[in-house]
């Protein structure tokens, strides 16, 4: 495997075409290229073409030429980087972290005309406690209130694995091909003879799609180009949140004055963390951010541009809730143990769907499969074993347990009358 680029070694990102030189589409695809390096550039980032950058295998059957080079680019600890920020909170006045409590409601209290009055903002967690504040920022994925950003956003799963190579084999460099969704790379120490290849991608809508494969898919797109890859250690996933117009959310939220959100990170939380951190701190204090009207959650012109495509997305995520007419299993003695499947008689006279788990010993558990969010029919994730909304992405333990939101709650217990069985 090659990467080659020209210059001085330095901590580099390369965007390089999807297609090999011998595709009809390779020319194409790097004058798309070449028109992001020109936009890129205008816009202030150092980063230019380079036809000599190259990806490929040992056999000349992957051979991706053609690349932008961004330099200055650099990586860092993400868990590092947390510790490292609550442990400088902790040390602030007045500062307190409350783990393990989940909040349900954050809601505006008072009156505000014609810039008379004022409003509080109070928080109720799950067990019925309240707090009261001038201000709330929720940093929470996506917003808690369900007529907020959360419809003007598309919900993916995303996938990675962490490869085994040969120190020193690859580059230490950020990698991504032009492909949607794309593949990409990033490097990360592993021991003194090895290095880990994070290799992520094959992103799809969540609930939407079979996501069985996807790790498999990664790790060959990997030996194809890594032809000294090693062993896989590691793999996961996780959830990406994208914008219409894909500009993330960060400032007040639609239709409040003191509540706060940063949503839409694109998988681009850390970053835009700390973007928020300072756009959000501004616009409480009333200092002008040049930055602000871009992110600001209630914009209405680049929304509006993307009109086309959010009706689009509309009318295909509505579409999910054809779920309720439909059934996974026909008995719950179908499942295997360790699965899961919605078992729906809508025929039935007050038979609901119930999402049905069955353990590795055999036990059944049941929940009713409507997501509490805006009651779309979950889907059953055989990958994470998890049950996923299609609608908004909210995701929950076998058990029914909430672990993502937009959802609040967990899965409601369902009568064993209305299973249907």
């Amino acid at each position: 495997m090659l990467i080659l680029g020209r210059g001085t070694r330095q901590l580099k990102g390369y965007t390089i075409s999807q297609y090999p030189v011998t595709d009809p589409h390779h020319k194409e695809d790097v004058q798309e290229l070449k028109e992001e390096a020109e936009a890129a550039s205008k816009a202030g980032l150092k980063v230019h073409y380079d036809d000599s950058v190259r990806v490929q295998g040992w056999d000349g059957a992957i051979d991706q030429t053609g690349g932008l080079v961004y330099s200055d680019q650099a990586t860092f600890h993400p868990t590092k980087y947390l510790v490292g920020l609550l442990k400088w909170l902790k040390d602030q006045p007045n500062f307190t972290c409350y783990t393990n409590t989940r909040v349900m409601d954050i809601s505006e209290k008072g009156v505000k005309l014609l810039g008379l009055g004022s409003k509080h903002v109070e928080v109720t967690t799950e067990n019925g406690h309240q707090i009261s504040c001038k201000n709330a920022v929720e940093a929470t994925c996506v917003p808690l209130q369900k007529l907020s950003v959360i419809a003007q956003e598309e919900y993916y799963r995303t996938y990675c694995i962490a490869v085994r190579v040969p120190r020193g084999y690859i580059e230490d460099c950020l990698l991504y091909d032009s492909a949607d969704p794309y593949m990409y790379v990033r490097m990360t120490e592993c021991d003194k003879e090895h290095d880990y290849a994070v290799v992520g991608g094959c992103d799809h809508k969540v609930g939407q799609e079979d996501p069985r494969g996807r790790y498999e898919k990664l790790e060959k797109w990997t030996r194809e180009r890594f032809t000294k890859a090693g062993p896989v250690d590691y793999k996961w996933s996780g959830q990406v949140f994208e914008p219409v117009d894909f500009v993330a959310y960060i400032g007040k939220n639609q239709g409040n004055d003191n509540i706060y959100i940063i949503t839409g990170d694109s998988g681009n939380g850390l970053t835009h963390g700390v973007l928020a951190g300072k756009l959000i701190a501004d616009e409480i204090q009333g200092v002008p951010n040049t930055w602000g009207s871009l992110y600001n959650p209630k914009r209405v012109g680049s929304i509006l541009k993307s009109l086309p495509d959010m009706l689009s997305h509309d009318l295909q995520i509505n579409a999910q809730y054809k779920r309720f007419l439909d059934t996974d299993i026909k008995d719950i003695e179908d499942l295997l143990p360790g699965s899961g499947g919605v078992l729906n008689k809508p025929g039935k006279i007050g038979t609901v769907p119930v999402a049905v788990y069955k353990d590795e010993g055999g036990q059944i558990h049941t929940r009713s499969a409507v997501c509490p969010h805006l009651h779309a029919v979950v889907c059953w994730n055989p990958v994470e074993k998890s049950w996923d909304c299609p609608v908004h992405g909210s995701r929950f333990s076998p058990q029914g347990v909430c672990v993502m939101g937009p959802a609040k709650g967990n899965l409601s217990a369902v009568e064993p009358e209305k299973v249907g069985a």
